[in-house]
């Protein structure tokens, strides 16, 4: 077994991300209660075999105790023949990944267990894991020592941490009965050892806590944050328009993706109304799918163009998901947005946000959110009001981690507001949310989830924008009540939770 302290060192080289933005007072409170969790329920066997191979060995069961094989695994991982291979090993801190596909079977063969080899510094696994309402990318401390472990119960551990850290960093935080029945059933169900339920329950409440949160501070905040909707056509109209005006009627953003080989005068009306109608708007110079197509010269010739023509737009939108791979060379991509975000700000009094696709072990690591970011926005990020965040779970899950994830990001952006700027729950191969069966259904949960988390923080410059607005929000149908019902919680109320909060 790990002594108290390396367990304590350990935990803190996991979450020290997070922490640092925790205040001195909390600070101590975490670190006294770092090993509540996370303790063996496996010994590990030791040897100088295993030191020397550093295998760790996952043992998992289901929530009736039975053994889940290397098979059926992975085909919990992928959702069945749904996703994809997303495992990787990150840094516990900066959220980067630093190796892909870590797993293994401990046999070679489909009967075995997941394995992976610890590399030499503290990290995390990450990847995609079910739970009663749907897939989260999990992230997961990783033990300092090779050996058999009990898979559920490090991760139940760890969301249990997760949630503790959270409502550390939220002491105004006034929980609502579901949060506090699914931490109570998660800490009733690890103290006994029943480490699937567990995880389970923790998962729900760590999601619950972030929705009301985020809710509870856009209340006592009032006119912080943009709600936003994505328009990737304006054939609708001045019809169009309304839709969205009186879903927001105050604090109301419309992004607008200005489509290739469209002059822009041709949006100059649809601005002017939007305007009139209260909204204020976002322009997208070039959306991710069109940046391969567009040569360095023709889209600098494109941003002086529309931006000359469109004085009215409040933010631009200089550079679309930058990290996807297939925006053509990273060194296009990083000299197109860094001439747009210098070009927008040496010309207008315009915000500029640069939007971030979430994407954590389903490609490359180059491409992954944190380790692009790290690599690719120093020259350009001084020139950045808001980091965006694009978020598709259906392709890239995310889910419990979203905290860990946006307070990151902040740490790596501290001088930038983030938000969600494209949204959506498409149709096709990929992981779940809300519902197994209904692609409907899961779009209203999505919506709910992140529509209310993203609102939680001092830093949040709101959201969601969701991407097929046009098409897939009508008025009064379930999505459409659905960010409805957060827009109204936020702004009915608030006056009474100004008292509550900081």
């Amino acid at each position: 077994m790990l002594s108290a302290l390396a367990r304590l060192s350990s935990i803190i080289h996991a979450m020290i991300g997070r922490v640092a933005q925790v205040s001195s007072a909390c600070m101590l409170l975490l670190c006294a209660g770092c090993s509540g969790y996370f303790t063996r329920s496996i010994p590990a066997t030791g040897g100088a075999e295993q030191e020397a191979t550093r295998r760790v060995v996952f043992h998992v069961v289901d929530a009736e105790g039975k053994r889940i094989d290397w098979s059926a695994f992975r085909q919990l991982e992928e959702n069945g023949p749904g996703g994809y291979r997303n495992d990787a090993l990150l840094d516990p801190a900066t959220l980067m990944l630093t190796r892909t596909e870590p797993l293994f079977s401990s046999n070679g063969m489909g009967d075995g267990d997941p394995s992976l080899t610890l590399p030499r510094s503290a990290s995390s696994l990450s990847l995609a894991w079910p739970a009663s309402d749907g897939y989260s990318n999990l992230i997961i401390a990783l033990p300092e020592n090779g050996g058999t472990y009990d898979f559920n119960e490090l991760a139940a551990a760890q969301v249990l941490d997760d949630i503790r850290v959270s409502l550390l960093q939220r002491p105004w935080y006034h929980p609502g009965p579901r949060f506090v029945g699914l931490q109570r059933t998660a800490k009733t169900d690890y103290a006994r050892r029943r480490y699937a339920q567990s995880l389970d329950a923790g998962v729900r409440a760590e999601m619950t806590l972030l929705a009301q949160a985020g809710v509870a501070y856009a209340r006592a905040h009032p006119n912080a944050e943009a709600w936003g909707a994505t328009f990737d056509t304006i054939k609708g109209g001045i019809a169009g328009l309304k839709v969205e005006a009186n879903l927001y009627p105050k604090d109301g953003w419309l992004r607008i993706c200005f489509d290739p080989g469209v002059k822009p005068g041709y949006y100059a009306a649809e601005i002017s109304h939007a305007r009139a109608l209260g909204l204020r708007v976002v322009g997208q110079i070039t959306d991710s799918s069109e940046m391969r197509r567009i040569s360095i010269g023709a889209f600098e010739r494109r941003t002086r163009e529309y931006v000359g023509a469109l004085p009215d737009v409040d933010e631009w939108e200089t550079g679309n998901e930058v990290n996807r791979n297939w925006l053509g060379s990273t060194s296009s991509v990083v000299t197109k947005t860094l001439f747009a975000s210098k070009y927008v700000k040496e010309h207008t009094h315009a915000r500029v946000l640069v939007t971030l696709y979430w994407e954590l072990g389903t490609g490359r690591a180059a491409n992954a959110i944190f380790n692009w970011a790290q690599t690719n926005m120093t020259s350009i990020a001084p020139y950045v009001d808001d980091i965006g965040i694009s978020l598709y779970p259906r392709q890239n899950p995310m889910g419990e981690p979203f905290d860990r994830v946006v307070s990151a990001l902040h740490a790596a952006f501290p001088q930038q507001r983030i938000m969600i700027t494209e949204l959506d729950y498409d149709a096709g191969r990929g992981w779940w949310w809300g519902s197994q069966d209904s692609i409907a259904r899961g779009r209203v949960a999505v919506a709910a989830a992140y529509q209310s988390a993203i609102m939680g923080y001092a830093y949040s410059g709101g959201g969601t924008f969701w991407w097929y607005f046009v098409e897939e929000v009508m008025p009064d149908d379930a999505l459409y009540r659905t960010l409805k019902s957060v827009y109204t919680k936020v702004h009915v109320g608030k006056a009474a939770a100004l008292h509550r909060l900081p």
